[in-house]
Order: C-alpha cells, then sequence, then structure tokens
C-alpha cells in the first residue's frame, strides 16, 4: 500500500474577501491548518472600511440583510468568538422631489404611497398579489423578466422607473434583465431557501405585516465584520500570503493535489475558490466546455459610490435607515451611515452614501449625473459638503440576470470548492457570500472532509 502523501496545509483558500475569510475562519474553527491567499496587500475585498480626513468610508454602502436567523448568524454563532454588532436599519425609504417616504412593502403601506398616482398603486397591489400566487401555481412565470412580467399592466413611465430603480439594487441589472423571482424574495414576499414553496397563507400574511426587522448595520463600519472574523481564527492554523496571486491550480486525475502562484507552489487535497467564477477557466485547464461556457455567461454590474462629508447634521438626512431616489435616469441608493455610528464621521457631522450603477458610458459623465440627481433631491446637501471621495467597486461578483445559472459550490474538480456572491443566488451582498459559504461547508462534511484528523 502506497505510504500517504503528508500534505502542507490541510485545505487552501483562494482569494481574502468576505467569503474567503468566513470559509477560512469555518474551517480553522473545524481543526484545520488552512493557507489563504490573497493577491492584494489587504483582506476584506468589498467588505473594509478605511478612513480618509477623519471620515470613514465603507466600500459602498451596505445594509446586511436576514440577520436574525440568516446565514451569517448561524456562522456568527456557531464559529466567531468576537462578535460584530449591529444597529437596526429600521426603514427604506423613498425620496421625491417633495418628501421622502416609507417604501410601500404592504398593501397598507402602497395604498397611502402618494408619490405615486393611485390608479398605478391599485393595479400594483394586484400585480404583487397575482405574482405572489404564481410563485407556487406556475414557476417557470416567475423565470421571466420583471418587464416581460409587468408589461401587461400598461403602468406609467413613473411607477416603470421606480421598479427599474428597485431591479437594478436588488440584482445589478434593470428590470428587462431581472428574474420575477429575484424581485419578490428580495422583497421578501418568498422564501428563496425553499423556492417559495411555504404555504399561501405565509406569503400573504406579507401583504399585511412585513418590516424590516432581520436587517442592520454593523457599528463600526463593514470592517468590524472582517475584524471580527480575523480576530476569531486560530492563529495557529492559519497562514496568510498577501500580495500573492494564484495562477493556476495542480490537478491530476480530475482531482485538485494544489495551487500554483506567482512566488510559490503549494500542496492541499482540497482548495476553496472564491475568486470571480468567471476567471475559473484560466487556473484550471480541463474544466468541461459547457461547464466554461456557462461561466463566461455570469454578467457583472459595476456600481459608482460617492461618499459626502457634510459639515453638519442635515435635518433632510436625520433618519435611521436608507433611501432611494429612483425620478431620474441616475437613480440611487444612499445610506448615512454617520445616523447609525456617529464615529464615522467627526464630531457633528455626518457621512452619507450615494451609490448608482455604472452602465456604457464616461465616468466624470456619469458622476455627475448622479450628482445632479443628488442636488435635484436634496438641494440644500450641496452647499453643506466639505468631503468628497469617489469609488468604483463590483458589488457583487454576479449579477442575478435572466437566463443565467451561477456555479454550484462542489466544482466538477474533486477537493475544489467554490464560494462567493456568483455561485449562489440568495439574497445579496454579505448574506449571499454566507449562503455560499455555509452550502460549500455542508458539501465537505458530505464529502467527507472534515472526518479527517
Amino acid at each position: 500500500m502506497e505510504k500517504q502523501r503528508k500534505l502542507e496545509f490541510d485545505a487552501i483558500v483562494i482569494g481574502g474577501g468576505i467569503s474567503g475569510i468566513l470559509t477560512s475562519l469555518a474551517l480553522s474553527k473545524e481543526g484545520k491548518n488552512i493557507l489563504i491567499i490573497e493577491k492584494s496587500s489587504i483582506m476584506g475585498g468589498n467588505c473594509r472600511t478605511y478612513e480618509i480626513d477623519g471620515y470613514h468610508v465603507d466600500t459602498g454602502p451596505h445594509a446586511v440583510t436576514n440577520l436574525l436567523n440568516g446565514p451569517l448568524r448561524e456562522l456568527i454563532k456557531k464559529y466567531f468568538t468576537v462578535i460584530p454588532r449591529f444597529s437596526p436599519i429600521n426603514t427604506y425609504y423613498v425620496r421625491d422631489n417633495q418628501k421622502l417616504q416609507e417604501f410601500p412593502l404592504t398593501l397598507l403601506q402602497l395604498a397611502y404611497f402618494d408619490i405615486l398616482p393611485k390608479k398605478e398603486r391599485l393595479i400594483m397591489s394586484g400585480a404583487m398579489i397575482d405574482a405572489v400566487a404564481n410563485s407556487s401555481l406556475n414557476k417557470d412565470v416567475l423565470k421571466k423578466s420583471v418587464y416581460d412580467y409587468i408589461k401587461k399592466y400598461n403602468l406609467s413611465e413613473k411607477t416603470n422607473r421606480l421598479i427599474d430603480a428597485v431591479s437594478y439594487f436588488l440584482s445589478g441589472k434593470s428590470m428587462k434583465e431581472t428574474p420575477t423571482w429575484r424581485m419578490l424574495g428580495g422583497s421578501g414576499y418568498i422564501d428563496e431557501n425553499n423556492n417559495g414553496k411555504e404555504g399561501h397563507l405565509k406569503k400573504f400574511i406579507k401583504f399585511a405585516k412585513h418590516n424590516y426587522s432581520s436587517q442592520g448595520y454593523p457599528l463600526g463600519g463593514i470592517q468590524s465584520i472582517t475584524d471580527c472574523a480575523l480576530n476569531s481564527m486560530p492563529k495557529k492554523k492559519m497562514v496568510f500570503k498577501l500580495n500573492e496571486k494564484a495562477i493556476k491550480f495542480i490537478i491530476k486525475d480530475n482531482a485538485i493535489k494544489g495551487v500554483k502562484t506567482d512566488k510559490n507552489i503549494y500542496h492541499s487535497d482540497v482548495v476553496v475558490y472564491s475568486g470571480f467564477m468567471k476567471d475559473l477557466p484560466k487556473l484550471a485547464d480541463n474544466l468541461d466546455k459547457k461547464y466554461k461556457t456557462e461561466l463566461l455567461k455570469l454578467k457583472q454590474t459595476k456600481s459608482l459610490t460617492l461618499w459626502f462629508g457634510l459639515k453638519e447634521k442635515l435635518p433632510e438626512i436625520s433618519y435611521i435607515g436608507s433611501e432611494m431616489y429612483f425620478d431620474t435616469d441616475t437613480p440611487y441608493w444612499a445610506v448615512p451611515v454617520s445616523n447609525f455610528d456617529p464615529y464615522l464621521a467627526p464630531e457633528n457631522k455626518q457621512l452619507i452614501g450615494f451609490t448608482t450603477v455604472i452602465e456604457n458610458e464616461n465616468l466624470e459623465e456619469r458622476i455627475d449625473k448622479l450628482k445632479n440627481s443628488i442636488f435635484k433631491a436634496i438641494p440644500n446637501i450641496k452647499d453643506h459638503i466639505e468631503f468628497e471621495h469617489t469609488q468604483i467597486t463590483i458589488p457583487e461578483k454576479a449579477a442575478i440576470t435572466v437566463g443565467i445559472k451561477f456555479p454550484f459550490p462542489r466544482s466538477p474538480i474533486n477537493g475544489l470548492y467554490l464560494v462567493g456572491t456568483d455561485t449562489d443566488m440568495r439574497s445579496m451582498g454579505i448574506t449571499r457570500a454566507s449562503y455560499s459559504v455555509i452550502e460549500a461547508l455542508r458539501l465537505m462534511k458530505e464529502d467527507g472532509f472534515f472526518l479527517a484528523s
């Protein structure tokens, strides 16, 4: 019998974003010796907060969903020893040129949502009920785009702009590419965990009672989640390689055997890849052609975020929550983060981030358009800006679009697992990343990885 080869690491994790960090934390707490390889000099990816001129800006605005019993909470309970704290989101608002109004989740709220005409609100109520009913009766209908689903209702241009803006912020693409099920799932009307199989009564109760009680903003900024995860890792089980790029997987007989980087070669029979799935074919030469084709179909969305530091707190943005402005060709979603945590701005000052999607247009033009939207929505803000910072990010590694399949966390190569926001379609951001990590851990256990000493 051939003597078993001694491996350098029990598992190698490629990528130091939040998906890779959560995976590394879980595996190290399960007793595994982990190597994590990150191409940049900083851990955290989009889950970072950094200081400029006394203001602490996140990498894009964040609101962490499904915190009560969701996947991040599950990972926190099981693996974190340093626990992040969250402030409740409370309310999502919609702003028009006259006022700020709570986003309508229930039929009663929609009835009083006079940003839209009364006739449109009645039509939307019927459309919402019809869509939720179809989530159980005819699931194929919900695979159609939101646009294809609602076009029969002949809604006004303003109402369509609202639906389009919500589509962008829930999936990364317009309503012509966003599947209807994503709109329902992202709004909480169907449970994305069981494909809308919960009973009709449970679904329709949400039209009468629905809130944001399970959503929150991390105190200290989004970096606090990264820091708590890193500080929870057993240091003797972890090796970090920063400024090092994975360039090729070592594969033998369709099984992973290690990773070659631009600096070294590392051996392990288990590798977890958390980079962009579209880049996976560059690392693995022997992937099936059909599998590669599906990976290359994945679409991404870039976002533009403008952070404004205000020299004093404005009553127009004194709320605890976030807001959306949609009545424009450049809609935004904004989070006044210093309202949740005053530490993020200098004393008696305010910090708010505005984000929008970047299409195929000149960046400077898009920045100007976003500023015009902001100043139109909140005219008073212009004279109070003392700090401005611009970010370009890819908030999700893949956008949820019609006809696109995300790769399963178990890859076609034995011992290679996939995590990240382009491997799981449930929710968004850190919550989606957490779903992917939990699914990958389940598969590893199923494959017997956790049975080894």
